[in-house]
């Protein structure tokens, strides 16, 4: 059993780790990015575990879209998008 100070220090840790979270850029790659993000979840579920006694229930649906789902038209505007790329083509074939 872990005492009170212990778990604040373990929260007060997760916070830092938080706080030092960087998004990728010149200096970060993607991958950095996501295992800090990856490090901080684990650490956050074995705080929920420790406290509560039992895992974090997970979501049923999932939350990102699977790869290779991807449907012209599935996200906001892209039919747009294709349909301004595809107006030259449109343009010299009329011509």
């Amino acid at each position: 059993m872990t005492t009170d100070r212990e778990q604040a220090e373990r929260v007060a840790d997760l916070l830092r780790q938080a706080d030092r979270l960087r998004f990728p850029g010149h200096r970060h790659t993607v991958e950095t990015s996501l295992c800090q993000i990856d490090e901080l979840r684990a650490g956050l579920r074995r705080l929920y575990r420790d406290l509560t006694g039992t895992e974090v229930p997970r979501e049923t649906a999932p939350r990102r879209p699977v790869l290779g789902s991807f449907q012209a038209g599935s996200l906001p505007g892209s039919r747009t998008v294709v349909a301004f790329r595809g107006r030259p083509k449109r343009v010299a074939a009329s011509a």
